[in-house]
Formats: C-alpha cells, structure tokens, sequence
C-alpha cells in the first residue's frame, strides 16, 4: 500500500511540475511585446530651419510720360527727315519737327525725375533746330541766287545764271585736271561728265554760262527732284520758266564738285552745258585735244 501511496505522489508531483512548466510558457510569450515601427528621434533644437528674413521693398520704377515718348518719336522723324532735305521747305519741315520735340520736352514738370534726360536731350534737339534753320535758309539764298536773268537759247549755248553748294575741292593750287575732248559742236568742245559718281553723259563746255543745265533726257536718268523754278529769258522768249533740282556732284578728269544746283532745260536743248558753276575754281584751257581745268 506504500508503494501504490508513492507512485501515486510521485504522478501528482510530475503533473503539478508540468502543469507549472506549461503555466511559464504561457505567460512568457504573453509577456513578449508586439513589435511595432520605431518612433523617430526628436529632432534636434538646432535642426529646426530658421525662418527666412522679410525681402526689403523695392521702390517702383517712375514711369516714362508719355510727352518725353513723344519727343523722341518726333526728333526720330526729325533726324530721317534730314537725311534727305534738299529744298528749303524739306528743311523747313526738318526744323518744324524738331520744334515740336523741344515743346514736348518742355511739357514735362520739373518735379519729374526725368529731368536730367529731359535736358540732355533739349541741348541736342536745340542744336538740331539751329541746323535745319540754317540750312533752311542756304537753300532758300541758294534759290534766290539762282534767280539771275540770263539766256537759255533754244538749242543753243548761252547762259544762265545758276548758283550753288559747292564743296570746297580739297586738290592743291596749281593742280590740273584733263578732259580729253570728244568732239566738238560749233566749236565749242564736248567732253564726258559724270554725275553722282556713276552716270556719265557728253556735254558743253560753255565757259560764258553761269549756271549747269541739263536735258530732260539727263533728268529722267538721274532722277533728280525738282526742288524750286525760276524764270529766264531766252533768245526768243522772256519769263520763260526753268526746273531746278540738286544734284549729288559733278566730275570731271578728276576734279569734282558737290551738291550743285541745276537747271533743268526744255526738250529743245538735246546735249547739257557745263558751266561756271563747276569751274568757277578752276583756270580753264581749251587745247585741240584736251580741255584743262587748273586749280587756282
């Protein structure tokens, strides 16, 4: 009876040890933590990014007025205008725009902050105006002049009065220029005369006129504007009217002269006269084969 009294204690102790046992198990896998996604550091006080500084005002741009726009625009149309001004209305018209842009100007208040612009350019609009003006009146003495009676014949030879803007030829005194002579009409020599630098046409040597004139035929190749007329008298008519128009110069064997006024003759007159207008600087030598022009 004590061994069954001992096996039996001996089962009860093993069950209660594996009952134990199975209980720690248990609660250690209870006891174990859930895993879950670590939590992010703290960021450092110093990691923190600083707030960024206020951008300081900027102050606006004044505004251009719209006078000063308009005083460039007409000193612009002032300068091209005087590219090609020839006339003294062309110039007038040069000098009426520049006065314009001088009045814009002065529109403007003296509290704008354009000032100092606004006086750099009435220092150049008021000389540009002194120019046109100047010019202006040239062309118009240069008309008046060419007003001087003479004689245009029909066909003929004789003179007329034609002043104009001769440039100064830069060619030392006593230096000679040579136009062969081509042939002659009357006795009178015919040589070749270039105008503008590219067009060449036989003309008259005509020492007894004032004034150059050239044909219709001679206009039309150039294209010559007309800028002004005057009245001549000629062998058969009195008061008879003559075009006038520039040219851009005149040569000869070298010797050149520029911006000249000429006379623009009739449909009668079929070859041009050269006259004293181009050789007015010159001693003039009639030989049998050449004309020579010397620089006084």
């Amino acid at each position: 009876m004590s061994k069954h009294f001992c096996s039996r204690a001996m089962l009860l102790m093993l069950s209660s040890a594996m009952l134990l046992s199975g209980t720690a198990c248990s609660r250690e896998r209870v006891s174990q933590p859930i895993a879950s996604n670590p939590a992010a550091p703290p960021s450092s006080p110093g990691a923190t990014s600083a707030s960024p500084a206020p951008s300081p005002a900027v102050a606006p741009v004044p505004v251009l007025p719209d006078s000063y726009k308009s005083a460039l625009q007409k000193a612009e149309s002032a300068s091209n205008l005087g590219q090609s001004a020839l006339s003294e209305d062309d110039w007038n018209l040069v000098a009426s725009r520049w006065q314009q842009a001088i009045a814009l100007l002065k529109s403007i208040p003296a509290s704008s902050p354009y000032q100092a612009r606004v006086k750099a350019k009435l220092t150049e609009y008021e000389k540009g105006l002194a120019i046109a003006q100047k010019r202006a009146g040239r062309a118009k003495a240069d008309i008046e002049q060419a007003i001087d009676p003479g004689a245009l014949a029909k066909g003929g030879s004789e003179s007329l009065n034609v002043s104009s803007a001769i440039a100064s030829n830069s060619a030392a005194s006593g230096t000679v220029y040579r136009a062969p002579i081509k042939r002659r009409a009357g006795g009178t020599p015919v040589i070749d005369v270039t105008f503008n630098g590219n067009q060449t046409f036989e003309m008259i040597v005509d020492t007894g006129a004032s004034g150059t004139v050239i044909t219709e035929e001679m206009a039309q190749a150039l294209g010559v504007r007309i800028i002004g007329k005057t009245k001549v008298n000629t062998a058969s008519q009195t008061g008879v009217e003559v075009p006038l128009a520039y040219v851009e110069s005149i040569a000869v064997g070298g010797a050149v002269v520029k911006e000249v006024i000429v006379a623009i003759a009739n449909s009668a007159l079929d070859i041009g006269l050269l006259g004293h207008d181009f050789f007015s600087n010159y001693d003039v030598t009639v030989k049998q084969d050449v004309v020579e022009f010397r620089k006084r």
